[in-house]
């Protein structure tokens, strides 16, 4: 009797994962701490990923996720606290080869400002914060062609504008940008990371970022692109 219920057992958790196969999402790793209100923020992003139907979300401290054997079991990356570093090479290493690998990663505004002891964390982002200002400004999209940004257009955002020191030799595609005081500042870029996928959104600072519709649908946007996805906006 204990064999036949440990069989059926085992069978309803192969059709589970054959459910989730046949589902297709893609599952998302979002990395909690930090500098700045990620848990008022990272529930609202998440929420939104989660509506269309398409992404399983998965929020957690834990560096350790990084790591080779854990990251295996996500699909897309998303960093947003600043001032958070590793604190096992092997969570570095763990998320370098994960993208390099195929893998996606997603950053939001202070991405950039975490991890700053660690120049190949640098080099795969791209940039690293150097400044900032802030006020009320508004997105420019700078290449309405890429799959990320086609069909979108300028949006008006309350929220910080970054600055970046950018890592020498690394060629970025630049996708929407903001001006301050007559000065450009490059908002959304992607880059391919080896086999991997790289899009970091700037914006996205606070509530007022966060809960902005025309930010979501950008990020959203950016998601699918990372995972190797043909773009969806979010549901209405």
């Amino acid at each position: 009797m204990k064999r036949l219920v440990g069989v059926v057992v085992a069978a309803m958790a192969l059709a589970l994962v054959a459910e989730a196969q046949a589902a297709g999402k893609t599952r998302v790793f979002m990395l909690q701490g930090g500098g700045h209100n990620w848990k008022a923020h990272l529930p609202i992003l998440a929420g939104v990923l989660e509506k269309t139907g398409d992404f399983e979300v998965t929020m957690s401290r834990d560096l350790n996720e990084l790591k080779a054997e854990n990251i295996k079991k996500y699909d897309v990356v998303f960093f947003y606290g600043s001032r958070l570093n590793f604190t096992d090479p092997a969570q570095e290493k763990g998320l370098l080869e994960f993208v390099r690998n195929g893998g996606g990663f997603v950053g939001a505004h202070s991405a950039s400002d975490s991890f700053k002891k660690s120049d190949a964390y640098w080099e795969m982002l791209g940039g690293r914060f150097a400044g900032h200002g802030r006020g009320k400004f508004t997105v420019a999209i700078d290449d309405p062609d890429h799959p990320i940004t086609k069909g979108l257009g300028p949006f008006e955002i309350t929220d910080e504008s970054y600055r970046h020191r950018y890592y020498k030799g690394v060629k970025l595609h630049f996708l929407a940008s903001m001006t301050e005081r007559g000065e450009k500042r490059e908002m959304a870029w992607v880059r391919e990371y080896g086999k991997g996928r790289v899009f970091y959104s700037a914006n996205g600072h606070g509530r007022e970022a966060w809960t902005n519709p025309a930010w979501q649908r950008l990020m959203v946007r950016g998601f699918y692109w990372a995972a190797g996805r043909e773009p969806k906006d979010p549901p209405k």
